[in-house]
């Protein structure tokens, strides 16, 4: 009776440690590629300017705390969309976590060219979005845009 108990706790520490919540590495892998892969095509689609395409992949209780520090909505994604021009992009140094089988966040440095009402924008950021699976989509529940600011070029990086 012993021995079967011992086999049998090893055998659900060993499932569990492959099965973390639910959730394999063959699901999380799948679906950071899933999540990235829709990342760049709103980013490649703001550049063109697709509203509709963007706003297809933002649930509906949307909320973005950007790096001024406020809290923007899908209805402020839509009143501010013109005044927004993103003409590049670059996603660095990304963290991702499929946190259950639909919840997921990712986090990357972002480098940008843009401008908002035609001033420049700040250039790097770390953004983390958090997604929720419907159905088979992904959508962006949640983001969250730090700033970081630039370095003089003058002033040596602080150290630890």
């Amino acid at each position: 009776m012993k021995i079967t108990k011992s086999f049998l706790t090893a055998s659900v520490l060993l499932v569990s440690s492959v099965f973390v919540g639910g959730v394999s590495s063959r699901d999380e892998s799948a679906s950071q590629k899933q999540i990235s892969g829709t990342l760049h095509q709103m980013y490649e689609a703001e550049k063109r300017k697709d509203l509709n395409f963007v706003l297809s992949h933002l649930s509906d209780d949307f909320a973005e705390v950007a790096g001024d520090g406020k809290v923007y909505h899908r209805s402020d994604i839509e009143a501010g969309w013109s005044d927004v021009t993103l003409k590049d992009y670059k996603l660095s140094d990304c963290i991702f976590k499929l946190m259950t089988r639909d919840t997921a966040y990712l986090s990357c440095m972002m480098e940008v060219d843009a401008t908002y009402k035609g001033q420049p924008f700040p250039q790097h950021f770390r953004v983390t979005t958090v997604w929720t699976r419907r159905k088979d989509a992904w959508l962006i529940r949640f983001e969250q845009g730090t700033i970081i600011p630039e370095q003089k070029k003058d002033s040596p990086a602080k150290q630890n």
